[in-house]
C-alpha cells in the first residue's frame, strides 16, 4: 500500500484526481457547517515550538512595518483588519500592544489548535513586551484561566469569507488590512479585494504577503514547480475552488486589480522558483526588481523553458520574469 501511495504521488494525473476528491470533500464539509481545517494551523503543537511561534509572530509584525514604512507611533489608534489569521492572533495582539485601538480577525476556516499550547504562546509573547505594551495586551486578552478575548478590542470571526462578511463589518472602518499566506487561497480574489476596499478608510493600507507557488502539490513530488500552470482551467477549478488551493494568480494580476481600485501600489518579490526554501517567501530584502545571476541563476530560467510549451493560456504568453516569481509582498495605499 505504501508503495502504491508513493507511485500515486509521482503521477500528475493521480495527483489531480486526489485534489479533485479533496476539494469535493471540503465543499461538502463546509456546506454541512463543519469549518474546522488544518488550513492556517501554523502554530500547531506538532509543528512549532513556543520559541518558533514567537519568531514567526515577530517576523510578521516587523515585516508589516519595515516594508510599509509605518512606524510604531503611527499605529496608535489604528484599527486593524486581519484576513486568514489561522490558529493564532499573536500578530493582532502585537498591533494592539503597540497602540492599535482594535483588531478584527476573520477566517473562512476554523484552524485546528491545541488551546493549552496557544495559551503558552500568548503568555510567552506577553513576557517579551514592555510594561505599557503589557497593559494594552491585557485589555485585549485574559490568560488567567484560558484565552478570553475582549471583543471590543480583538474580535475573531470564523466560517465566512471577507466578501460575504459585509453585514458583520458594515459599521467598521479600518486603517490597515493585513494578511500573510491567505490571499492565494481565495480562488476568485477580486471580490475579496473589493470588500477590503469598502472597509478601508481613505489613506488606509493593504499589506498582503502572497504565495504564488503551487504550495507543493507537484513541486514536492519532484515535478517542475510550474506544473500546476499546465492544467486547463476547467479541471483546475475542480481541484481548487472550495479547498484553498493556489488560485494561480500571478504578479500581473495583483498589479492590475490594485490599479483598478485606485491604489498606490508597490509589489516586492519574496520568492523565486528554484531559489531558497520553496513557498516560504523568505527572500530578504524583498525587492521590486530581481536580476539574473544576482537574485537567481540561469537554472531558474531553464525550468521555465522546459515547461513553457505545456503551459495553458494565459501563462504560456507570460514573460520569464513573471513566471519565475513565486511570492510577493503587496504594499498598497488607498488614494480616495
Amino acid at each position: 500500500m505504501t508503495e502504491l501511495k508513493q507511485l500515486a504521488k509521482k503521477s500528475k494525473n493521480l495527483i489531480i484526481a486526489a485534489k479533485i476528491v479533496d476539494n469535493w470533500r471540503m465543499k461538502r464539509r463546509f456546506a454541512a457547517g463543519n469549518t474546522e481545517s488544518l488550513h492556517g494551523a501554523t502554530h500547531s503543537l506538532f509543528f512549532t515550538s513556543i520559541s518558533e511561534s514567537l519568531d514567526y509572530i515577530n517576523v510578521q509584525f516587523e515585516d508589516y512595518l519595515k516594508y510599509s514604512g509605518l512606524t510604531v507611533d503611527q499605529l496608535k489608534g489604528m484599527r486593524i483588519f486581519e484576513l486568514g489569521f489561522g490558529d493564532n492572533v499573536g500578530v493582532a495582539l502585537k498591533f494592539i500592544a503597540a497602540g492599535a485601538e482594535r483588531a478584527v480577525c476573520l477566517d473562512k476556516y476554523y484552524s485546528k489548535r491545541d488551546l493549552g499550547h496557544q495559551q503558552q504562546i500568548y503568555r510567552a509573547l506577553r513576557e517579551t513586551l514592555s510594561d505599557g505594551e503589557k497593559a494594552r495586551f491585557d485589555q485585549a486578552v485574559n490568560l488567567e484561566t484560558g484565552i478570553d478575548l475582549t471583543a471590543e478590542k480583538l474580535l475573531c470571526i470564523y466560517g465566512t469569507d471577507v466578501e460575504n462578511a459585509n453585514q458583520l463589518l458594515e459599521t467598521e472602518k479600518f486603517d490597515l488590512a493585513i494578511s500573510r499566506g491567505a490571499i492565494q487561497d481565495i480562488y476568485k480574489p477580486d471580490a475579496a479585494f473589493a470588500a477590503m476596499d469598502r472597509i478601508l478608510v481613505s489613506g488606509g493600507y493593504m499589506l498582503h504577503k502572497i504565495d504564488l507557488s503551487d504550495q507543493g502539490m507537484f513541486r514536492d513530488n519532484g515535478m517542475n514547480p510550474l506544473t500546476y500552470l499546465t492544467i486547463p482551467e476547467s479541471v483546475y477549478r475542480l481541484m481548487a475552488i472550495d479547498s484553498g488551493k493556489p488560485n494561480r494568480k500571478l504578479i500581473s494580476y495583483y498589479r492590475r486589480v490594485m490599479d483598478e481600485l485606485g491604489y498606490d501600489t508597490k509589489l516586492l518579490v519574496t520568492g523565486i522558483i528554484g531559489v531558497g526554501v520553496p513557498g516560504k517567501g523568505d527572500r530578504h530584502p524583498h525587492k521590486e526588481k530581481v536580476e539574473l545571476n544576482v537574485d537567481y541563476p540561469q537554472a531558474t530560467l531553464q525550468m521555465v523553458q522546459e515547461i513553457r510549451s505545456r503551459l495553458v493560456p494565459p501563462y504560456r504568453a507570460m514573460t520569464n520574469e513573471e513566471l519565475i516569481i513565486d511570492g510577493i509582498f503587496m504594499i498598497a495605499r488607498k488614494q480616495r
